[in-house]
């Protein structure tokens, strides 16, 4: 990113029809062809796909709307990363046997069994379109001419190799890193390491009781699962806390969420004012925070231009729940099917709007 890249060309391979789409990202060339992503698996015998690889290359308004990555270039950086963490050696998912080492996961070991329905960058670009577009597996299945049950062989190996994947695109800046990357919204604020906020995902209500109380939701009226996360005053997302139940305050995903350990002294944690976790916080971290407002009386001159103050520095975190809610994995309603799904998928969501450009230009 903040790199200028070169238009991406499309050859046709004279052996098998293919197109080989070529990406140079100074000096470094990306390729994707039959024979050099370790993809050597052709089509299955229902017919190709209907959506391609190949036919989103020379568009980056369709790579954008299909996946949600800003462009073709990025797309592409993503997959070749993911076949360095062993995309090519995943072991499928297939209940519980499934589980644990196989030797394919060893490098340079060949993964055994069938040949796969899709080439590996398609069902990469399958487990994108969920994502984006939270298609039904049934509709996945028409678009990739495979059965529904591959689908979901497909999307839950995907999620969780992804999800295990994209650990490395939450950073934890240093504060010289934070001060070097302070937006001016936040001149007034120059110790604030995390801006926090939680939101919360609709759910399909659960048969069990239990769970229906668990995930039940006074604020949205509804049965939902919610989530904590943490973003930098530049907004660069730098925390994502463990999934709750709808029940749960924010005070108690914050105090179980590992980060208050992780907050160095002099620094400042803003927040909305239902966060209330002052005694929380370590010695010599502070809480930035609206004031409180007994509903008694009006607020003061004083108190309402400091809530506009902390209002106009917190819509970053605002503005990166949008861009992770253009995600519709995350809009409507989970099935209960995908519940054990939906941690590891909004975790991608809130991670990947990291390659997005950012949300501040001048500084």
């Amino acid at each position: 990113m903040g790199t200028e890249c070169g238009s991406p060309t499309s050859v046709l391979c004279p052996t098998c029809g293919h197109t080989n789409v070529a990406v140079t990202d100074q000096g470094t060339q990306h390729e994707i062809t039959h024979n050099t992503v370790s993809t050597q698996t052709a089509f299955n015998d229902s017919g190709h796909p209907d959506i391609t690889l190949e036919g989103l290359a020379q568009s980056d308004d369709k790579v954008r709307f299909y996946t949600g990555f800003v462009n073709f270039q990025m797309f592409l950086v993503m997959f070749r990363t993911l076949l360095t963490h062993g995309a090519d050696r995943l072991n499928y998912w297939r209940g519980e046997s499934s589980v644990g080492e196989r030797k394919y996961h060893v490098k340079d070991q060949k993964k055994s069994g069938p040949a796969r329905g899709l080439r590996l960058e398609d069902e990469f670009l399958l487990f994108c379109m969920r994502l984006r577009l939270a298609l039904l597996q049934e509709h996945l299945a028409d678009i990739f001419k495979i059965s529904k049950s591959t689908v979901s062989r497909i999307l839950n190996t995907w999620v969780n190799f992804v999800y295990d994947s994209s650990k490395n695109i939450v950073p934890w800046p240093t504060r010289e890193q934070l001060l070097y990357n302070l937006p001016r919204a936040f001149m007034d604020f120059s110790n604030t390491q995390i801006v926090l906020d939680c939101t919360e995902i609709f759910i399909e209500k659960p048969s069990s009781h239990v769970a229906q109380w668990q995930t039940w939701s006074e604020y949205k009226h509804n049965n939902t699962v919610k989530l904590l996360i943490g973003v930098t005053p530049n907004g660069t997302v730098n925390f994502i806390a463990r999934m709750w139940g709808g029940r749960a305050s924010d005070r108690h995903i914050t105090m179980n969420s590992g980060l208050i350990p992780r907050l160095e002294p002099g620094m400042v944690v803003m927040a909305d004012k239902g966060v209330t976790i002052q005694d929380l916080l370590p010695q010599n971290v502070s809480l930035n925070m609206p004031p409180m407002i007994p509903t008694a009386r009006q607020m003061t001159e004083d108190e309402v231009f400091k809530t506009q103050h902390i209002a106009s520095a917190r819509i970053v975190v605002e503005m990166k729940m949008e861009q992770a809610k253009n995600y519709r994995c995350l809009q409507g309603i989970v099935p209960l099917t995908e519940i054990h799904l939906i941690e590891q998928m909004a975790y991608i969501c809130f991670a990947w709007t990291n390659l997005l450009p950012p949300l501040f230009k001048n500084y």
